[in-house]
């Protein structure tokens, strides 16, 4: 029951699967830290917990804010790790100049002190480090940030409308909404319909994507809020969220946001 539905352009799909690409790319992570010691404590933890999951990465680091403006021209980033107190132009700072032109990266900040934690809030900030640095709080921080990652860029669902196929990023979707055995795929710019029942999609999905209603699906990783008794999307889009999927709901966003 979708509160502020959107126009979609929409044509009927037949269902392939879902798939993950092969080879699946590198995910790219920067380190803007002017302590030495620090920025290669990270760079080296990065690297044993990506070596440990099997997930490709390319880490860049840089001692200074203006020496990352330079070089992030050329490079597109997955995950950005900003000390807060950088010399000249802080974290808070170069991350306020990143916004600017990429709202989606992943930004966690490093400090020194908890007291800097919330100046991360204006800036969408994905997460924060107190130092020094912990492996049990940096693990989790990666394997959110990796399931970001491969839900934009690894895994897709493939569908036909009769003439070709088409490759459809999970990270796309922002819900699902299915009547009588006919499925809504509501994605970025268009809404694909095809037969499938709820549970079957539920059963293919990630555990990302949770039912919140009885007849809805929805992307975790593309809801912003979570209330009583209904979700703000990403999108802007509001759906009723039913009693019976409340707390599971809210445990869930809980643990993939702030646990």
């Amino acid at each position: 029951m979708n509160k502020n539905v959107k126009n979609h352009s929409w044509h009927f799909y037949s269902f392939y699967g879902i798939f993950s690409i092969r080879g699946g790319g590198y995910m790219r992570i920067a380190i803007c830290e002017d302590c030495e010691d620090d920025r290669n404590r990270l760079r080296d933890a990065i690297n044993d917990w990506a070596k440990a999951r099997h997930v490709n990465v390319e880490i860049f680091c840089y001692s200074t804010a203006e020496i990352f403006i330079f070089k992030w021209v050329n490079i597109s980033f997955d995950l950005i790790f900003l000390d807060i107190e950088l010399s000249k132009m802080s974290g808070v700072k170069l991350a306020e100049y990143i916004r600017l032109t990429d709202k989606n990266v992943l930004i966690v900040f490093e400090t020194n002190f908890t007291q800097y934690v919330f100046d991360g809030y204006d800036v969408n900030a994905f997460h924060y480090l107190i130092k020094p640095l912990s492996q049990t709080k940096l693990i989790p921080i990666l394997d959110k940030a990796n399931l970001f990652w491969r839900d934009n860029n690894k895994e897709v669902l493939i569908v036909s409308n009769g003439t070709g196929q088409i490759k459809l990023p999970l990270g796309s979707i922002f819900y699902i909404e299915v009547f009588s055995h006919i499925a809504e795929i509501h994605a970025n710019t268009e809404v694909y319909k095809l037969r499938k029942t709820i549970t079957e999609f539920e059963n293919l999905l990630p555990k990302h994507f949770m039912r919140c209603y009885r007849s809805i699906i929805i992307n975790l990783l593309n809801t912003d809020c979570v209330y009583k008794n209904y979700i703000k999307l990403s999108n802007g889009n509001q759906l009723m969220m039913s009693r019976n999927y409340s707390k599971l709901i809210n445990d869930a966003f809980m643990q993939l946001f702030m646990g």
